[in-house]
């Protein structure tokens, strides 16, 4: 991801620290308690249905709350926001940990818990820019954004043999823990900043919304990079059709290996861009290449490949994926500091339901036309000639202004 004294340098800053090991930690922690309270669904009701209903929770909340909470990260202090939710979540964690507790009561608990995770997210997002130095904002996005990934594929691979060893309440209370733990990292190594738009600043309150929505929808660079990077909803469409797609293989044990590949690649595909390209501008330049790289090769399912040549043909386009990183960094860098908490709270409830709606949508046509292979090969299609416009569009909305942020 980045040169070894990149990140010797991210490393060495004690607030990005703090928040990176405790972020990462809290995201494999939170795969663990994912598995471990579907575990528990299916063992108290024997029912696959609810099994599932109980997984699709975790999707769900955020595209609430972000919206709804995103200003809480605005309005407050940020160090203050996140060390609040972090010991809200540790302690609702720990309540779904406890012995007997009725299954009710722990599915209303996750959903609060994931809720909460919002205002988190939006205030740690917000605070990137103020922790790290201008010359390493790009390779710690990065960073985070690798790290992240590899501790979902770790703690989901962890998970089943922990909870099948060590019990479902073991891991829910690991959880708890890890969020305790994150609490206490960035209360004693994060500085404390004033808030970026304090309570009673604005007198039109109810004109706020309008106005975030407002800036992110009218200022080209803003609106560009958003447009660019919902086009995941169209290249996520393997991975909701992944297990009809290994079926039509011939190779249903394929399944989590198509569902890792995505990861997988964006973490190699990001190690390679910041790796080989190392100025910031010239990655920005890259996101439309990239955005198409990203969606091209689902075009060629149209052939029906093989296993070998679909896993060759989605590692290439989950290398191309690697452009969200530069176009998350770029995104929050143009954002005024006042906004960034609800923005965030907005883009990624957008984001959430692009892909969630793309891989449900993608599973009606797959249905309906009777192709799995074709159904991707058309995602695939639409996907390369919006991307395609996307890099005009972005190349058109740089022009000069290429690191300014947007002036209010």
């Amino acid at each position: 991801m980045t040169t070894r004294g990149a990140l010797r340098e991210l490393v060495g800053l004690r607030e990005f620290r703090a928040m990176w090991i405790g972020s990462t930690a809290s995201t494999a922690g939170d795969q663990l308690a994912a598995v471990a309270l579907s575990l528990i669904v299916f063992e108290r009701t024997q029912s696959a249905a609810w099994t599932a209903l109980t997984w699709s929770l975790t999707l769900f909340p955020p595209l609430i709350s972000g919206p709804l909470l995103g200003w809480v990260a605005d309005r407050f202090p940020r160090r203050t926001v996140m060390v609040t939710t972090a010991w809200m979540q540790a302690v609702l964690m720990g309540a779904m940990a406890i012995p007997g507790m009725p299954l009710w009561a722990m599915i209303v608990l996750l959903v609060v818990v994931l809720a909460i995770s919002s205002p988190y997210l939006a205030a740690q997002e917000a605070s990137l820019p103020h922790v790290l130095p201008p010359k390493r904002y790009d390779d710690g996005v990065a960073l985070f954004g690798t790290s992240v990934d590899i501790a979902q594929m770790a703690g989901l691979a962890a998970a089943g043999f922990l909870v099948a060893h060590a019990g479902a309440g073991v891991a829910l209370g690991i959880n708890a823990a890890t969020f305790a733990a994150l609490a206490i990292l960035v209360q004693t190594s994060v500085k404390h900043r004033p808030a970026a738009d304090p309570l009673g600043r604005k007198k039109k309150d109810d004109e706020e919304p309008r106005g975030v929505l407002t800036l992110m929808v009218s200022e080209p660079r803003l609106r560009t990079l958003l447009g660019v990077r919902l086009l995941a909803g169209l290249a996520m469409v393997p991975e909701g059709l992944a297990v009809p797609l290994a079926a039509s293989l011939n190779a249903v044990w394929a399944v989590g290996l198509i569902l890792a590949i995505e990861p997988a690649a964006n973490v190699l595909g990001v190690a390679l861009l910041f790796r080989l390209v190392r100025d910031p501008a010239k990655r920005e330049r890259l996101i439309g290449p990239l955005a198409i790289l990203s969606l091209a090769p689902l075009i060629m399912f149209a052939f029906h490949p093989n296993l070998t040549w679909t896993i060759v043909l989605l590692v290439i386009a989950g290398i191309g994926g690697a452009y969200h990183t530069p176009a998350r960094s770029a995104w929050m860098r143009l954002l005024p500091d006042q906004y960034r908490g609800r923005a965030y709270g907005i883009g990624r409830a957008a984001l959430r339901s692009s892909q969630g709606g793309g891989m449900a949508l993608a599973g009606v046509v797959a249905h309906s036309i009777g192709s799995v292979t074709a159904t991707i090969a058309g995602a695939g299609g639409i996907g390369l000639l919006l991307a395609t416009q996307a890099t005009f569009a972005w190349r058109r909305a740089r022009g000069r202004n290429d690191t300014k942020a947007v002036a209010i």
